[in-house]
């Protein structure tokens, strides 16, 4: 089962909640006594990377399979997902020591068979109960995904820190592979941005990104997506201003990532909408371009504005 993005959380009785928070799909199944695997959503198998969570595993019944998030949280406990994609390049060998120094968790939000049983074709509702039942008390890497039915719970999740966005479900719904029934409404954050660049059309150009850091040097925050004609007017007098010699710090955002931009004067501020960090500093996404803010000025764009979540 997948999820559609959309813009708002769709309302009525016939709706469940869940919050998610920034992770990897995956799906732990115990085949067998001794056969754990945990799968990515395209089938790939992660257990090599994720021992403790295979290890976990062993508790399911056999012929039991969940659905569920792979987190590693910091020490705030939210999500780290730079963490999670290092674990990946870990050589296998070195995984259960990368287990042990930080622990992998599965939040675990489905039951797909149970004891051989397929529940698929139980409605939401039922195979929820029975993974309440599954989850008590059973192995700390494998956590119980929060519910509920209350609409008014599920807009509150969507406003604290830790959590990516809230996952809609029926409660009727059928758990139906590759199809896309289920609703995701992702956390937005905004902040206020220096403008160091322009990329793409010139029609409809995407802006280039920067956040000054404590010290004052100007780091790379990524680019927005291309602008609506009625937003580019502002853009004319640093388009034709000399360049500044100062250049950003290069950060994870990468030149190549973005094969051809033109450098601008570092003047000009606007507010964009994110909704993922990496490493707390480098957008995931482009951001959604707000507004522009000429009451702000490029010194006070800070990259302590950012939420580190």
């Amino acid at each position: 089962m997948l999820a559609r993005l959309e813009s708002k959380l769709p309302r009525g009785a016939q709706w469940r909640y869940e919050p998610k928070l920034d992770g990897f799909r995956g799906l732990l199944w115990r085949r067998t006594e001794t056969v754990v695997e945990l799968l990515s959503r395209n089938m790939r198998d992660l257990s090599p990377w994720f021992p403790e969570i295979v290890g976990a595993g062993r508790a399911l019944p056999v012929d039991t399979l969940v659905d569920g998030e792979v987190v590693i949280a910091d020490g705030q406990g939210r999500s780290d997902f730079t963490a999670l994609q290092q674990r990946l390049t870990v050589a296998r060998r070195a995984a259960a020591a990368a287990a042990i120094a930080r622990s992998a968790v599965l939040l675990v939000f489905d039951v797909l068979a149970l004891s051989g049983s397929d529940l698929r074709d139980r409605p939401l509702v039922e195979r929820r109960r029975a993974l309440e039942h599954l989850m008590a008390d059973l192995h700390p890497c494998l956590q119980l995904v929060s519910h509920t039915s209350d609409i008014a719970i599920a807009e509150e999740w969507l406003t604290l820190p830790p959590i990516e966005g809230v996952v809609a479900k029926r409660a009727d719904g059928r758990y139906a592979s590759g199809r896309r029934d289920w609703v995701k409404v992702k956390r937005q954050r905004t902040a206020d941005c220096v403008v160091i660049g322009v990329t793409g059309d010139a029609a409809r150009p995407s802006l280039v990104l920067g956040l000054r850091h404590p010290d004052g040097e100007l780091h790379h925050l990524g680019v927005t997506r291309p602008l609506r004609e009625d937003q580019i007017a502002a853009l004319a007098p640093v388009l034709e201003a000399p360049v500044a010699n100062e250049q950003p710090i290069r950060s994870r955002w990468q030149y190549d990532a973005v094969p051809a931009w033109r450098h601008v004067q570092a003047t000009l501020v606007c507010e964009v909408a994110y909704t993922t960090l990496d490493a707390g500093r480098w957008l995931r996404q482009p951001a959604k371009f707000v507004r522009w803010r000429p009451d702000r000025v490029a010194e006070d764009c800070g990259l302590g504005q950012l939420e580190r979540s």
